[in-house]
């Protein structure tokens, strides 16, 4: 069955509109600048306008870079630990060019600031002025100011189609009304995100229960995979670990975006028997909140609880790490605040009991690893351990969101798609979360950071291939 296609083949076509899609289109846009040419660009975004921009939409967007946009080797070198597949290349180009991108993201209007909480980090982060809405709306409208460039929402890609060679030289799509189309074009970028709004695909790879694990930003919900799919369909090569997803803890009562609670290394966080199960003291906030949030889900049937005192409360800058617009569970005493999270009174008593009569002595202090532990419980707490004994007392219910997917696509240097030997796919490019990179761990704060590196490579590279403009 024959496709209606539009007229003339388009000089660049980008599959998604979040940090990726855009950031290929301008810097393919600003390389071809310098010839001269004039190119014909469409992003097709599965989002209304209002929406637009995926996960990096409702995002903080936090990069991995020191005040002089320097990425941290600690972190390179920490990741190229964490599993044997880790492919060093990609992250050496991270290492080397993580300042250019900075300095590119500031000069298109995004600004990064270095304000340090008072609170230990693992790393030093740059915060992004904004959030991730910032760099959507400031690459968004360079782009639509261009002539030639269009923006096209609502709309669905379907298919990739190729020449009679094997060339990717289109896409299928579905609009608003529900009609499909032919899209030729030069060069076409997957720009889709991974699959975490597929309840399908997440069940497929990370397990049964993986219902159980809600979204941490509405934008999650357009991810479904789509450019996985048909990267797939050609013979595409996978990378990243498909059975994990990127997840954190978030207020469980709340529907607001990326309300993440990381408030645990200053109190404890108990199961559904009000029983501790971890160290909480022994990661910072942001190294500490993904492997637990994960162990929350996988190990401890997606119920916990964060609890804590007046003490823990006034903690400067406690609003900072507890991201809820909805007020913690509140009660005079231990035995009330487990009626309020659903566990029994008597195990939370005698479990935070037990936690103050191990806290030994020490100075409290949230900046540093302070050493401050308790001893002789089953589960030691190693650093930042106080008391839970000043009412009013305090409970945050914890859900397990996730933020994205592992697995992906495999991507050369250069962005281009390569099925399992390597072999680059003549005229299909991937950028952002749809390329899989990660096992094992995440750092935090990587993750837009390698998304535009690699994009503006891409958005160069095929640039210089010199394809035809029309």
């Amino acid at each position: 069955m024959s496709v209606p296609q539009e007229a003339a083949p388009l000089d660049l076509l980008v599959v998604g509109c979040g940090a990726g899609g855009l950031t290929v289109a301008q810097a393919f846009l600003e390389e071809v600048d310098r010839d001269g040419r004039s190119p014909r660009v469409v992003l097709l975004e599965r989002a209304p306008r209002a929406e637009r921009g995926g996960a990096t939409r409702w995002s903080w967007v936090n990069v991995t870079v020191d005040t002089d946009g320097v990425v941290d080797p600690g972190v390179i070198a920490r990741i190229l630990t964490s599993h044997p597949d880790v492919d060093e290349e990609y992250f050496r180009v991270i290492e080397r060019e993580g300042a250019a991108t900075v300095a590119w993201l500031e000069e298109h209007g995004v600004q990064i600031a270095h304000q340090r909480p008072p609170f230990a980090m693992a790393n030093d982060y740059g915060a992004m002025v904004g959030g991730g809405a910032s760099l959507v709306e400031a690459f968004c409208a360079l782009l639509e100011a261009r002539e030639g460039v269009e923006i096209r929402y609502d709309t669905e890609a379907l298919r990739l189609t190729t020449d009679a060679d094997g060339r990717v030289d289109g896409v299928i799509a579905r609009g608003p009304d529900g009609l499909t189309r032919r899209l030729a074009a030069d060069a076409v970028v997957l720009a889709t995100g991974g699959f975490e709004g597929s309840l399908e695909a997440v069940t497929r790879y990370v397990g049964q229960r993986a219902g159980q694990i809600r979204h941490v930003v509405p934008g999650l919900r357009f991810n479904t995979g789509d450019g996985l799919r048909m990267a797939t369909e050609l013979g595409a090569a996978t990378a990243g670990q498909f059975d994990r997803l990127h997840v954190q803890l978030v207020d469980e009562r709340t529907s607001k975006p990326d309300a993440g609670i990381f408030g645990i290394p200053y109190g404890v966080i108990v199961d559904g028997r009000g029983r501790r199960f971890v160290d909480e003291g022994s990661a910072t906030a942001e190294a500490l909140n993904a492997p637990l949030a994960w162990s929350v889900w996988r190990d401890h049937d997606a119920t916990a609880s964060f609890v804590f005192d007046a003490r823990a409360a006034r903690i400067p800058g406690w609003e900072f790490l507890n991201q809820s617009d909805i007020q913690p569970y509140r009660a005079d005493t231990l035995a009330e605040l487990a009626g309020l999270i659903g566990v029994d009174p008597a195990a939370l008593e005698d479990e935070i009991t037990r936690f103050n009569a191990a806290v030994g002595d020490g100075d409290f202090d949230p900046g540093v690893l302070d050493g401050r532990r308790t001893h002789g419980l089953d589960i030691d707490k190693t650093n930042w351990a106080l008391p839970i004994e000043e009412a009013p007392f305090f409970a945050y219910p914890l859900a397990t969101a996730s933020t994205f997917s592992y697995g992906g696509i495999r991507i050369d240097l250069e962005g281009r798609v390569v099925t399992p030997r390597g072999t680059a796919i003549p005229g299909l490019y991937g950028a952002g979360v749809v390329t899989g990179v990660w096992y094992g761990e995440y750092p935090g704060a990587m993750s837009v950071l390698r998304t535009v590196t690699f994009a503006r490579r891409t958005g160069a590279e095929i640039a210089a291939a010199r394809v035809p403009i029309h």
